[in-house]
């Protein structure tokens, strides 16, 4: 045999020792995850047919894919939230991503905005001493879609007229008994006079420079032709401050005042209808608005177990005066967010 001749066959030799050596560590480190894969498995559990364990990856970033498949399946994620081997974050993280996957898909032909915060539940509620109240922290469950967006407010701009009112009471305008009926009217009956009297009285540019002191956007018009715009986002911030009580709603008699008209506001197939479908002894206080086809409703959200959340949605296309698709909406946001 040639020198050429062995060369070549050691050559070959060594690259045939060179590719089981490297076929090996490639079996050894499938073997290795599938190993870890299973321990995990076995440590957390099964839920809906798939693992937790598949659910924890980054705790910091995304919590899973597949916890935002299950989002119609609330029992799925009630087991999540109850399962000692996930950290608060990530109990967060699975299901404001869930609920964030609906809302982008109820949202997605631009015709719906949805604003959802949820507060911290009630102080020694049934909620606040249960096991998962950590996760229910005010805010960390907060998600929205085209939240930002200006939208025809309909009547909900009579939450923002309040706010003014309320303001002016606060610097020394007397609170009149036309004043009284006028309000009650305005919210319960979302009657339009008083309110177009104060708009009228105060104009749109010292009302709208008063929000954007808030932090909101501009409500009002001077064009005639032009409705009142608002957000859900606004609608939301303006009801954060309303539920704690904080300017322009830290006058105790007032801030009652508006929360009772609105638990006895006489329109109520929106959303205190999707809350009351699924819970029938939960307080909703909440001010709907409608214009052509254009349809809203702003809530606060008192559950009887002591959870409480903030609710705005804005819808157009569906029909004028038709609360049908914010109910449809209120009740699976509820279900994702709380369960059945």
């Amino acid at each position: 045999m040639s020198r050429h001749v062995r060369n070549k066959l050691a050559e070959a030799q060594q690259v045939k020792r060179l590719l089981s050596k490297k076929w090996l560590l490639t079996l050894s480190s499938i073997f290795t995850l599938l190993i870890i894969f299973l321990m995990v498995g076995i440590q957390t559990g099964v839920i809906h047919g798939q693992t937790i364990g598949a659910l924890i990856r980054t705790p910091q970033t995304k919590t899973t894919a597949d916890a935002t498949a299950i989002h119609h399946d609330t029992a799925a994620l009630k087991t999540i939230t109850n399962n000692p081997k996930l950290t608060v974050t990530m109990k967060q993280q699975a299901l404001q991503t869930s609920l964030q996957k609906y809302l982008n898909q109820v949202g997605a032909d631009g015709n719906v905005a949805v604003s959802f915060y949820n507060l911290t539940p009630e102080a020694g509620s049934t909620a606040a001493n249960a096991n998962d109240a950590p996760i229910y922290t005010e805010g960390k469950l907060a998600a929205n879609v085209n939240g930002a967006d200006r939208r025809v407010a309909a009547s909900t701009y009579k939450l923002f007229i309040s706010a003014y009112l309320f303001n002016q009471v606060a610097n020394g305008r007397t609170w009149t008994s036309a004043d009284e009926t006028g309000f009650t009217e305005m919210i319960v009956d979302s009657a339009n006079d008083y309110s177009e009297s104060q708009l009228a009285t105060y104009g749109a540019d010292t009302l709208n420079a008063y929000y954007q002191q808030l932090g909101w956007g501009a409500v009002f018009s001077n064009a005639d032709d032009t409705p009142a715009a608002t957000s859900t986002n606004d609608l939301v911030a303006l009801l954060k401050k309303l539920q704690a009580g904080t300017a322009p709603f830290n006058q105790d008699f007032y801030q009652e005042k508006l929360l009772t008209d609105m638990s006895t506001q006489v329109y109520r197939d929106g959303i205190p209808a999707a809350v009351a479908s699924l819970t029938p002894d939960a307080t909703v206080q909440d001010k709907v608005g409608w214009y052509e086809d254009y349809n809203n409703d702003a809530a606060i959200m008192t559950l009887p177990d002591g959870q409480r959340y903030l609710l705005a949605i804005m819808t157009k296309g569906v029909g004028y005066m038709d609360f049908s698709e914010i109910a449809t909406i209120a009740q699976k946001v509820q279900q994702i967010v709380y369960g059945n």
